[in-house]
């Protein structure tokens, strides 16, 4: 089972962004924020800089901090290890001390399938459970495809995300992997007449955070941390974390397991609080 999130998880860098951050004038702080482009959770085409962009505005606003996102390659993110990251954790904490990481959203790996071509509801809990199907998967992903190969998994890339789905619902492949909340936008903006025909299996285990990560060496990194932290606390005491979420998830279908994950993360990555 730990090998079948592992796999997983290489989606994950899809996600990763960087940021750096500037002292602002004797008003307060300035957060300049440098993003890769991975809608919903980040988008400069989207209101607020898609989910994850408000959830850090509304943050930024409560803790007294302004904050300014640019979009650059991804590339430029990976290579710039001096830098704040904003992110899986996982992808930086291996090459860079940090003062501060604090978790403001978390996402889960799904295997999508299309009801009607099956007559039964499938279920998966390890890569076992795979045999036999055929499996879409976005080409340039991180996933070690000769594991599930060697257990008879077959595999169809595409660049297309859009084309996946669409090979879904004909048929042509059985399941396709992606996270959670994007598989869902595809799904509702090609198929909204039969979005429902669509079933989401989330991995166990494939939760990962999206949080802020304050160098170590940045001037005055502990308490930026600790303003984000403080302004997350106020958008989810008053409600409005979850109006956000709801917002792309849509009403009370936000995954039931999202705040507990989101908790779990937050008392990991608590240790600048705890000095």
């Amino acid at each position: 089972m730990v090998m079948f999130y592992r796999v997983m998880t290489g989606i994950l860098l899809l996600l990763t962004t960087g940021v750096s951050v500037a002292l602002a004038d004797d008003t307060g702080l300035s957060v300049s924020l440098d993003a890769n482009e991975s809608p919903p959770y980040w988008s400069q085409t989207m209101v607020k800089d898609g989910m994850c962009g408000e959830i850090l505005h509304a943050a930024s606003e409560a803790a007294g901090l302004v904050s300014h996102v640019q979009y650059k390659p991804l590339t430029r993110m990976i290579e710039d290890d001096t830098n704040n990251d904003l992110g899986n954790p996982e992808f930086y904490m291996g090459n860079q001390d940090f003062a501060a990481v604090i978790p403001v959203c978390v996402y889960h790996v799904g295997l999508f399938y299309y009801q009607p071509n099956h007559k039964n509801k499938l279920a998966f809990t390890s890569i076992e459970d795979l045999k036999g199907y055929k499996v879409g998967i976005l080409k340039g992903t991180l996933v070690d495809q000769s594991y599930f190969e060697r257990a008879g998994v077959k595999f169809e890339e595409s660049y297309s995300q859009a084309s996946l789905f669409k090979k879904l619902q004909k048929g042509r492949i059985d399941l396709v992997i992606e996270i959670d909340l994007v598989g869902m936008k595809i799904i509702n903006r090609l198929f909204p007449d039969s979005h429902n025909d669509f079933v989401e299996s989330i991995i166990p285990g494939s939760d990962m955070p999206i949080a802020i990560l304050i160098s170590s060496g940045y001037p005055d990194a502990k308490r930026i941390g600790s303003l984000y932290r403080k302004g997350m606390k106020k958008i989810k005491a008053s409600g409005l974390y979850v109006q956000i979420l709801e917002s792309y998830y849509g009403a009370g279908q936000v995954p039931d397991e999202l705040m507990s994950d989101l908790e779990r993360h937050e008392a990991v990555y608590n240790y600048d609080e705890q000095e």
